[in-house]
């Protein structure tokens, strides 16, 4: 195990939007390489005819509220990879100054690592975070064939209510949105109805009532809705009084052809 500091750790995100790197306001990156051995056995002998190596490469953020702008969410209608695409580069600051510097972890270009789920929190004080996995497409060792990670329907949920974060007007990054949106909210998602006939922005609402007995006795009466999501990220920093929660499942599956 070598001891890294964080201090002294650099990182670099490139989001789809605005595609320009960034490292202001991170909070934590993890980096995880799983390899899968498949051993091919044969009878007579332990020893492996052969092995098909397959490694999967995750990558999770965290960051502030305020420093990201939404990343638009395509499905994919051909096998072609997915838009959801950031790039990473992680460069590791041992603590010990005598030691020799690590590798840094580079995923960029085809290793970049696309967006599998988001979400955003905010209490009513103190600055929203955002939190991203991403996973890249796995790197199988002797492949010579075509493969693809393609984006499916993303969906999600969002607190709604008076004392939940507001919107903002609707900037000129929203290009290829098929439905008009009035305003970007800054809980970090941009929802709306799967069924274009259905005039709310969203599919469904649930509601949830909370108190107990005491002095004071606080509670809360929540409302969420859910529906499809076409932006994830640009959740808002700082806004002392409001709080927020919301979330979006972005599926990603891997095509060979």
């Amino acid at each position: 195990m070598v001891v890294i500091i964080g201090a002294g750790t650099a990182l670099s995100v490139t989001f789809p939007s605005p595609n320009v790197a960034t490292s202001d306001g991170f909070i934590s990156v993890n980096f995880s390489a799983s390899p899968n051995v498949e051993r091919l056995f044969e009878l007579g002998t332990f020893d492996a005819f052969d092995i098909n190596l397959t490694t999967t490469q995750s990558v999770s953020l965290t960051n502030y509220g305020g420093v990201t702008l939404p990343v638009e969410l395509i499905p994919n209608e051909d096998c072609s990879d997915s838009s959801a695409k950031v790039e990473v580069t992680i460069t590791p600051k041992i603590c010990d100054p005598s030691g020799t510097p690590l590798t840094p972890i580079t995923l960029t270009g085809d290793d970049a690592v696309f967006i599998t789920s988001f979400s955003y929190s905010k209490d009513f004080q103190g600055f929203g975070q955002e939190s991203w996995s991403l996973q890249g497409p796995p790197i199988i060792e002797d492949f010579t064939g075509n493969l693809a990670f393609i984006q499916g329907f993303s969906e999600g949920n969002r607190l709604t209510g008076a004392d939940i974060v507001g919107d903002v007007t609707t900037p000129a990054f929203v290009l290829n949105t098929p439905v008009a949106l009035s305003a970007q909210p800054e809980d970090g998602i941009v929802m709306d109805a799967s069924d274009p006939l259905n005039t709310d922005e969203f599919d469904a609402e649930s509601r949830n009532i909370q108190v107990s007995a005491g002095s004071p006795g606080l509670g809360q009466d929540d409302t969420q809705q859910f529906g499809k999501i076409y932006f994830v990220g640009g959740g808002a920093g700082k806004q002392d009084g409001k709080r927020a929660t919301s979330s979006a499942n972005i599926p990603h599956q891997q095509v060979f052809f």
